[in-house]
């Protein structure tokens, strides 16, 4: 076995591309197409929204499948083939106009991209980062937000210019162009597979690692309240998509609303680089509460500002919610379950983490569909961020426990 300080950092970069296609492309930037397509063939948003509803919850049911391909098959061969699948069924959704085959295209869509998300994007951070793992998971879903932030406002401009069908076909090829970097660059999910060390390898910390055999228990107070805590933070990420569709509602023109969108993804960003920072210097919980206030922050904005400048500062903090999900939660489920039950614990939590956003995606729709505002939304979300506080403080209490007893 050998030290390379260098390829850690390239996997990295190939990673970044992955969370920008999987997550930056294929979800965040998703909300552009809400009103016109819903409109364009005389649909409830609600009912279009259903497709990322369907979208999420199979990239949920995905977390569990994921970790079982990897140990089986190459990672590059699940790459290769996930990749082509999610580049051809996003194509597709520029040629369909029922509800039916966009839900369907949906589930293929949240299926392949599964396969690059956030439970095979964490698993290669865990191999490749001894050290500056905070660093490492929110620097790669950063680039998820950037993504986002970037081609929302493109992909809008390219719905006026060409329609919406058209644009279904550049998302799918901005989807291949991130994907690329990861299916040519050779690595593996174990450096140790190519004779590399991890990057600050710690042969005392392994061996600890190593030497641990537990039995996991599911069933306890813990786990439920970081399961439930999951579902429920994630759902106020829904909110985020419909945000053009909100500025329309308030009487503010398209490119207001995409601005919104980008806005919420430049706090994407920023939010995860700085909660994986904190969560080195501070510890992951108070990393975690710090961008779950930020966002209760953007949601008041949101909902009282009188000026449309006062709207993009309520998104930008409002998008502090996504590093709660792809990066906080990964780090707290380490901090409260141990690195040795990671590969146990953390699908079930991207699991429940998913359905969140899934549901959330399809309600908010629905919300203004029968309400006519956005402001309800709003205000679940502010109920969300409470409970979610109250869960924290639960699983802090009674999982030390747990650890402090074994």
């Amino acid at each position: 076995m050998k030290k390379n300080q260098k390829k850690p950092w390239i996997v990295l970069a190939v990673c970044c591309g992955l969370a920008a296609s999987s997550i930056g492309i294929s979800i965040n930037s998703s909300g552009v197409f809400y009103t016109p397509v819903s409109e364009s063939l005389n649909m409830m948003r609600g009912t279009f929204a259903m497709h990322m509803t369907i979208f999420s919850f199979v990239t949920a049911l995905s977390a569990f499948v994921v970790p079982v391909f990897m140990r089986k098959f190459s990672y590059k061969l699940i790459l290769v083939v996930s990749v082509a699948i999610a580049v051809i069924a996003t194509a597709f959704m520029g040629f369909v106009d029922t509800a039916f085959m966009f839900n369907i295209l949906g589930g293929i869509r949240g299926f392949a991209t599964g396969m690059f998300s956030i439970v095979p994007l964490t698993m290669i951070i865990n191999e490749w980062f001894h050290k500056k793992h905070g660093f490492a998971t929110s620097f790669v879903f950063g680039f998820s937000g950037l993504a986002g932030s970037i081609c929302s406002p493109i992909l809008s401009q390219c719905i006026e210019i060409f329609g919406w069908q058209m644009s279904y076909i550049i998302k799918a090829l901005i989807i291949l162009v991130l994907c690329l970097p990861a299916i040519l660059y050779p690595f593996t999910v174990h450096p140790q597979d190519e004779g590399i060390l991890p990057y600050g390898f710690d042969e005392k910390t392994l061996e600890r690692f190593q030497s641990k055999v537990s039995v996991f228990r599911f069933l306890t107070v813990g786990f439920i309240g970081f399961f439930i805590l999951a579902l429920m933070n994630t759902m106020i990420t829904g909110i985020t998509q419909h945000l053009p569709g909100f500025a329309e509602s308030i009487g503010y023109t398209s490119t207001v609303g995409a601005t919104l969108l980008s806005a919420g993804m430049v706090g994407n960003i920023i939010s995860k680089l700085l909660i994986g920072i904190m969560s080195d210097r501070f510890g992951p919980m108070k990393a975690t509460i710090t961008m779950m206030s930020m966002n209760m922050l953007g949601i008041i904005f949101l909902i009282f500002s009188p000026h449309v400048f006062g709207l993009y500062i309520g998104a930008f903090l409002f998008g502090s919610i996504y590093s709660v999900g792809a990066v906080g939660l990964p780090l707290l489920c380490k901090y409260f379950f141990g690195l040795e039950n990671y590969n146990k614990v953390f699908p079930s939590i991207s699991f429940a983490s998913n359905l969140g956003a899934a549901v959330a995606l399809s309600i908010v729709g629905y919300i203004y569909d029968f309400m006519g505002s956005y402001i309800f939304a709003f205000i679940l979300g502010l109920g969300i961020n409470i409970l979610c506080f109250i869960l924290l403080m639960i699983v802090m209490r009674y999982q030390h426990k747990e650890v402090i007893a074994k």
